[in-house]
């Protein structure tokens, strides 16, 4: 690949972010600045609104999907080879502080790994896991407390949410884009949201 993270305008003009980047996925907070994983080396990298960009953690055996807390408050991080979807809190520089396993995932009882991917969260807080067995929805306090089904059997990539409500969830999976209509809404990047507090 060109190695690029690259941002369009409403226009469609091109603007180059980074360059000579090993990147797999990315976090975009209201400020421009942003998150992105990198894991041939083990990396969780920050750019700032600039372009100056510097590692913010290493050590995942796989960084894999990234996604802000819908108050843009904490970072959460998916390590494919393992259950665990790690949470940091993000400081005023961009660095992240307090990392720990946080979202522990299911898995086939065959599988010690995840195969977590992208992620998204909603406006109550719920964090949507892209994984081998289906979206994994997670609570607040790090629980899974749903699994929706693969809409085949090809590995999940990555999900969103869209449409006028953001109430569609997309997800790839293979070559195809599927969506479902739920009773969740999403978060826009640029307008962060405040959750309600978790409920134990």
């Amino acid at each position: 690949g060109r190695k690029r993270i690259v941002a369009y305008s409403s226009d469609g003009a091109e603007s180059v972010i980074a360059t000579d980047v090993e990147s797999n996925d990315l976090a975009v907070n209201a400020r421009g600045e942003l998150w992105f994983t990198d894991p041939a080396n083990k990396r969780v990298w920050f750019v700032d609104a600039q372009g100056a960009r510097r590692v913010v953690h290493e050590g995942l055996q796989f960084a894999n999907g990234v996604v802000l807390s819908p108050d843009q408050s904490l970072l959460a991080v998916a390590d494919s080879r393992t259950k665990w979807v790690w949470s940091f809190q993000v400081a005023p520089d961009g660095s992240l502080l307090h990392g720990q396993p946080f979202y522990h995932l299911e898995t086939p009882d065959e599988s010690s790994d995840s195969a977590a991917d992208g992620m998204t969260v909603d406006r109550e807080g719920y964090l949507y896991v892209a994984t081998r067995i289906g979206i994994q929805v997670c609570d607040q306090p790090g629980r899974v407390a749903a699994i929706i089904n693969k809409p085949q059997a090809s590995a999940l990539s990555n999900l969103v949410f869209g449409g006028p409500d953001l109430d569609t969830l997309y997800v790839t999976a293979g070559d195809k884009v599927f969506r479902r209509v739920v009773r969740r809404r999403g978060v826009f990047p640029w307008l962060p949201v405040k959750p309600p507090p978790p409920r134990l």
